[in-house]
């Protein structure tokens, strides 16, 4: 593997704890399908939200991966490891698979490790970014470049959304087999559909989003680029999708998605997750009350009272029905709250 870049991680992680001032800390150890030109990882930048501060690095293997968790491990509260398999067979060590998750778990003991999926933020992330950018999308036209795990999850949200996807692969017999797997999984309701094109010029025709997702550089040229609607919005998911010519046109803008605010909620998420279902989950009987308590999380039963925290209650959710839903509101649900409310002091 060469020399560990302990120093690298060293500065990492004084930054996180200086940066912390009483917020959670948090490492991120994620993997990569790309071939590195050199080194095993590199690092990737602070980030912070009201509660949690983090950094980490991108492993291209899972020697790497071992490594960093043994250095972080009851330095930061918490270790995010990315769980989807990535890595290239190339970096395969003996009898490795390319398992970052199961070896990493094996390893850390003192921090709390979480695990996370890259590409389901990065599809987020796109799926957020087109919806604030063109507001309805239902009905629009999008030119998918790029087939793969992430351009194929992204094919799927959107043409739930009644996004008419037009898709591009090299490979035509598996463009052909995601396609037919993407109509077959959409709403049966939902009339838009995913298209396999024969090149990108045709995949762009017409298009109001020009989505790069391919591994490969600079393939989406300007001569595609003009196929589009003139107001074509362009999205590089890749990292240099786009050919040169139209990064560097005045008259356009391509906007590089950029998963951090999507990643900063998801990583609040499982720690608040985590939090919940790490505290005494279940029912109490409040006789005084002549009511039952349960936890959120758990399935209710009729009539029981579903709240944030059954031993010490700040927030009463609602009534259960006994089918996984609330009673609805009445006058005799609405006292009984009130009085619940009353006796645990909730305003």
């Amino acid at each position: 593997m060469g020399p560990f870049p302990m120093k690298q991680l060293e500065k990492t992680v004084e930054h996180i704890c200086t940066s912390a001032k009483g917020r959670a800390t948090a490492f991120v150890i994620g993997n990569t399908s790309d071939v590195f030109v050199e080194g095993h990882m590199y690092s990737t930048p602070l980030r912070e939200t009201g509660e949690l501060v983090y950094a980490g690095v991108i492993v291209r293997d899972v020697e790497t991966a071992e490594e960093v968790a043994r250095w972080v491990d009851g330095k930061v509260d918490y270790v995010f490891v990315d769980d989807e398999k990535k890595i290239r067979s190339m970096y395969y060590g003996p009898d490795d698979v390319g398992n970052i998750e199961k070896s990493v778990r094996g390893i850390i003991s003192t921090s709390t490790l979480l695990t996370y999926k890259g590409n389901d933020l990065t599809v987020e992330a796109v799926d957020t970014l087109i919806g604030s950018i063109v507001g309805e999308v239902s009905g629009k036209r999008v030119a998918l470049i790029g087939m793969g795990n992430l351009g194929s999850k992204v094919a799927l949200k959107l043409v739930e959304r009644g996004v008419h996807i037009s898709a591009f692969r090299r490979n035509k017999q598996k463009l052909d087999a995601i396609v037919a797997g993407l109509n077959e999984i959409k709403p049966a309701d939902t009339h838009a559909r995913v298209i396999a094109m024969e090149n990108i010029a045709h995949a762009c025709a017409n298009a109001d989003i020009i989505i790069g997702t391919t591994n490969e550089k600079s393939v989406i040229t300007m001569d595609d680029v003009q196929c589009a609607k003139p107001a074509v919005l362009l999205l590089d998911v890749g990292k240099g999708c786009f050919a040169q010519e139209v990064t560097e046109d005045s008259s356009r803008i391509v906007y590089r998605v950029d998963v951090s605010i999507v990643q900063k909620q998801a990583f609040l998420a499982l720690v608040h997750t985590k939090s919940h279902y790490s505290k005494q989950l279940g029912r109490r009987s409040i006789p005084e009350a002549e009511a039952t308590l349960v936890s959120i999380g758990i399935f209710g039963r009729k009539g029981e009272v579903i709240v944030d925290d059954i031993e010490h209650p700040t927030s009463i959710i609602g009534i259960s029905a006994g089918d996984g839903t609330l009673e609805p509101s009445s006058d005799e649900v609405l006292k009984k709250i009130s009085d619940l409310k009353s006796t645990f002091g909730i305003l």
